[in-house]
């Protein structure tokens, strides 16, 4: 229509031109003016009627008038139909259906309350960067999401966001957020009965999109249950990697409830706000063993080695010699931190030789019921002593689920009550004196999250109180869905929280920064290898005395451990001071530690 409209515009200009060239009509006092003179002032008539009113000499008023009049209808018309374009283009622009034009992006497919925090995360490991873009795809309004981002995260550093509504799992909508120029893409687990096969759908359409690229994706997948873990691998093949949620949260959990304090190192690994994990070449430690690598870094806390062939290992053997193409694992605030020093002098006393530890049979309880629980069972089964005892009590009636969920135990004998764990008559009747650790699970399934933290705190205050007129010690763990209810909760003074979502979050968060980092986490979470302990500081150093902690990782090498930071007693439950948490700490600054503080170490055993 804009084309019918400028040629009609042009034909009856240069006709009316020509006319008035022809005719010789002119204003009264001027001379007759050219083809191009006459067909100049037509088309300022019809863009303007206001040039009609200097106009002298009726003949050539008249014919002015005509033009005008048809100029009039012309360009109302044109300026219609400009309108209307422009509003259903603005109108497309604002439900989020244009191209992004980006390069080296993150791309966030999907929606759920834990994008908050990965957002958040993604923002702190941006500081750097002139300027980072996060493009976000969800089936939800572009301007709603906009909102709802500017009200939760305010503060975005130098990150821009960029949000497109569409279907994830279509490939037409993914084109919409240019995935094959992203740095990285984290697909969110949907909210709904089956949201795994729609993570696994919407990797189906990216992988398998028509015109992509030969270069592999970063991509970076949230399952909901790790049964489906297997299937997905196939899909995902290489370019994949799966954050399995309920058995991420269940081996945290586990390995938490052991080693209380334990969730607490590992959201601050997970942070971008603490220190972070790189993966480190520097050519003049080959050659050095794993143990002198250790103590030649005085600002990083050294965790490991990625071999050659891509492998990770946490705390491998102190005697390990680098080779060329391995690169030391650190943690380090930030890469600037990463240079190696003078090598200090090695003492060549042992440490002070420590009691055998006898493990005997311990009592768990488990307060709740979620669909983490039968792999927490299974986890427990692996670490407990034979001839351990679980009880597990449940508001709701999950016999059923007990009966089909819960595997064959080797160490563990189980019993099961149906009773409302918030009761103080059923906790009282548990007898708590005959438990060493109690681990208290919210009711996901059943209630929301603010009921489900409701009912924790409400079963916190109970047990503290019980165990402090009974002058009971025992450890308690409780799960958290609500990172903003921790702080309520810490008057309880359990013993630490395990935030799932946020947990979960976290571990996204730095598997889209760097891949390999998920071989770092697989090797913590698994049974076999080291894993991550807090001991007793007098194990390693004197009490009461100034050291530092070179003198602390050194006495770990000696234990084949790696120490990675410590935790003083006096500040566990400080806020301000990350409950007492020191990781990754200055080798050479001084440091007096006294009862009851610890030591973080990555070994093998905890004794």
């Amino acid at each position: 229509m804009l084309a019918v409209l400028a040629a009609a515009t042009c034909l009856m200009v240069v006709c009316v031109g020509t006319l008035v060239t022809i005719s010789g009509i002119h204003p009264d006092g001027h001379e007759p003016h050219g083809l191009l003179e006459n067909a100049w002032l037509t088309l300022m008539r019809t863009l303007d009627p206001g040039n009609v009113a200097d106009d002298v000499g009726w003949p050539f008023r008249g014919v002015m008038l005509v033009i005008t009049v048809a100029g009039i209808f012309i360009v109302s018309a044109l300026i219609s139909i400009l309108s209307s374009g422009l509003q259903v283009r603005i109108e497309e622009l604002r439900k989020g259906r244009s191209l992004v034009v980006e390069k080296d992006h993150v791309v966030i497919l999907g929606w759920s309350p834990k994008i908050f925090t990965i957002l958040n995360e993604l923002i702190l490991c941006n500081h750097s960067r002139r300027d980072a873009c996060i493009v976000i795809l969800a089936e939800r309004d572009k301007v709603a999401m906009e909102d709802e981002l500017r009200l939760k995260l305010p503060q975005r550093g130098r990150t821009r966001f960029v949000c497109r509504s569409g279907n994830p799992t279509d490939p037409h909508d993914l084109e919409l957020v240019s995935p094959q120029r992203a740095k990285a893409i984290v697909i969110m687990a949907p909210e709904g009965p089956n949201p795994d096969a729609e993570t696994i759908k919407t990797i189906l359409a990216l992988t398998n999109r028509r015109g992509r690229t030969s270069k592999p994706y970063h991509i970076v997948a949230e399952l909901r249950e790790s049964e489906n873990l297997r299937l997905a691998k196939l899909v995902g093949k290489d370019e994949v990697e799966f954050v399995a949620a309920d058995d991420l949260v269940a081996r945290l959990t586990v390995q938490a409830c052991r080693q209380l304090g334990l969730s607490l190192v590992y959201a601050e690994l997970m942070d971008f706000a603490g220190g972070e994990m790189y993966f480190h070449v520097e050519p003049r430690l080959v050659g050095s063993s794993f143990a002198d690598c250790i103590l030649s870094y005085p600002h990083c806390a050294v965790v490991g080695v990625q071999f050659e062939n891509g492998k990770v290992t946490v705390n491998p053997a102190k005697d390990y010699c680098l080779k060329a193409g391995d690169r030391v694992v650190v943690l380090a605030e930030d890469d600037s931190e990463i240079r190696t020093g003078k090598l200090p002098a090695r003492s060549q006393a042992g440490p002070k030789a420590e009691p055998e530890v006898q493990r005997h049979p311990e009592k768990v309880l488990i307060l709740g019921w979620n669909d983490k629980a039968p792999i927490i069972m299974r986890e427990l089964d692996r670490y407990m002593p034979r001839g351990s005892a679980l009880t597990l009590v449940s508001t709701y009636d999950v016999a059923r689920l007990f009966d089909e969920q819960v595997p064959m135990l080797n160490s563990l004998t189980t019993e099961y009550w149906t009773s409302p764990t918030s009761d103080r008559d059923v906790l009282e009747g548990l007898d708590m004196t005959h438990f060493r650790h109690v681990l208290v699970l919210a009711y996901s399934e059943h209630l929301d999250q603010q009921e489900c933290d409701a009912q924790t705190l409400m079963t916190l205050l109970h047990l503290r109180d019980i165990c402090d007129l009974e002058q009971h010690k025992m450890g308690i763990l409780s799960e958290m869905l609500d990172v903003r209810n921790r702080e309520l909760a810490e008057v309880t003074q359990a013993d630490d929280f395990v935030v799932s979502d946020r947990l979960v979050s976290l571990v996204m968060s730095q598997v889209a920064h760097n891949k390999d980092v998920m071989r770092i986490f697989d090797d913590l979470f698994h049974i076999e290898g080291s894993e991550m302990f807090l001991k007793p500081v007098e194990h390693y150093v004197p009490l009461g005395t100034p050291v530092n902690f070179y003198q602390v990782a050194e006495a770990a090498i000696h234990k084949n451990e790696t120490a990675m930071g410590y935790r003083l007693k006096g500040d566990h439950f400080d806020h301000e001071k990350h409950y007492g948490l020191h990781i990754n700490p200055r080798k050479s600054d001084p440091v007096r530690f006294s009862a009851g503080d610890q030591v973080i170490v990555l070994a093998e055993t905890d004794v």
